[in-house]
C-alpha cells in the first residue's frame, strides 16, 4: 500500500509485524487511543513481513476504520528489511518504533516524545528502574549478558538497554545511517543505535515499566544477536571502517 498522505505528520509510529494476528488488532487500538490523547498529527505503519497467518489480511480490513493506518506486506521475515522500507515511507520527523506486544507501558508514549524534541534518539530502558520491570529469570540472564557483555563491553555502546522494543529515532539521522546496517534479521536496529552513538548524536535513555510476553528463545534466536554483533566489531574495530 503506498502511502499517500498529503497532511502534515509530526509523529510516524512504525511497527514491524510477523505472525501477530493474535495480537495485532489490540496493538492498533491501544497505539491509536494512545497517539490521540497525546494530540500529535501521527500515522501508524505496520511493516507485515513474511506472516505465514492472517495477519495482513486483518490489517488491511482494520485500514478501513483508522484512516491513519498504512499496512505493509513485505514478502520475506525479516525485521531489519522491514525497519528500512518503514523508515523510508515514514513521514513523521520522529519515528517511534514499537514492538506488536507492547511490553512497555503506553503511559511512557507522552515521555518518549518529549525527550524526542531534544536528543535524536531515545530509548525506554528496563535498567534503569529494576522494580518496573516484570520478567523470567532466564530471560533476564541472556538479556544482561547481551547487553553488558557483548554490546556494551565489546561494542563499546554507552546505553544501558539496547534492544528495547520502544524507542524514538530522528527520521533524518536514520535514514542517514539505516544504508549502512548490513544485518538483515533482528540485529539491525541495535546496530543502528551503535552506529549513531559512534557518530555522535544526542541520545537518552530514560526507565519504563516493561512487562514480558513470553516468547520461546532458541539457539538460533541467540546466533541471530551474537553472529551479527561479532561481526560489527570486526567491522568498526578491527578493520576501522568507517561509522
Amino acid at each position: 500500500m503506498e502511502n499517500d498522505i498529503n497532511k502534515d505528520v509530526d509523529v510516524t509510529i512504525l511497527i514491524p509485524a510477523y505472525n501477530e494476528e493474535v495480537n495485532i488488532v489490540k496493538c492498533i487500538e491501544q497505539t491509536n487511543d494512545t497517539m490521540k490523547k497525546l494530540n500529535y498529527k501521527f500515522e501508524i505503519l505496520v511493516m507485515e513481513n513474511g506472516s505465514t497467518d492472517k495477519t495482513f489480511e486483518i490489517l488491511q480490513k482494520l485500514a478501513t476504520k483508522y484512516e491513519n493506518l498504512y499496512p505493509f506486506h513485505l514478502p520475506i521475515p525479516n525485521p531489519s528489511q522491514a525497519l528500512k522500507e518503514g523508515y523510508a515511507n515514514a513521514k513523521g520527523n520522529t519515528v517511534v518504533n514499537l514492538d506488536v506486544d507492547l511490553a512497555t507501558d503506553m503511559r511512557h508514549m507522552k515521555e518518549l516524545l518529549e525527550y524526542a524534541k531534544t536528543y535524536d534518539l531515545v530509548t525506554g530502558s528496563r535498567y534503569l528502574d529494576k522494580s518496573l520491570v516484570t520478567r523470567t529469570y532466564d530471560r533476564y540472564v541472556l538479556s544482561t549478558i547481551f547487553n553488558k557483555i557483548l554490546i556494551r563491553g565489546l561494542l563499546r555502546s554507552k546505553i544501558l538497554d539496547n534492544n528495547c522494543g520502544f524507542r524514538a529515532i530522528n527520521r533524518k539521522m536514520a535514514l542517514n545511517l539505516i544504508e549502512d546496517i548490513e544485518d538483515d534479521y533482528v540485529f539491525g536496529i541495535v546496530e543502528l543505535i551503535i552506529r549513531a552513538q559512534r557518530k555522535g548524536y544526542k541520545i537518552k535513555e530514560f526507565p519504563v515499566s516493561w512487562k514480558e510476553n513470553p516468547r520461546r528463545i532458541t539457539l538460533k534466536n541467540i546466533m541471530r544477536f551474537l553472529v551479527p554483533a561479532l561481526r560489527l566489531w570486526v567491522k568498526l574495530d578491527i578493520k576501522r571502517e568507517k561509522y
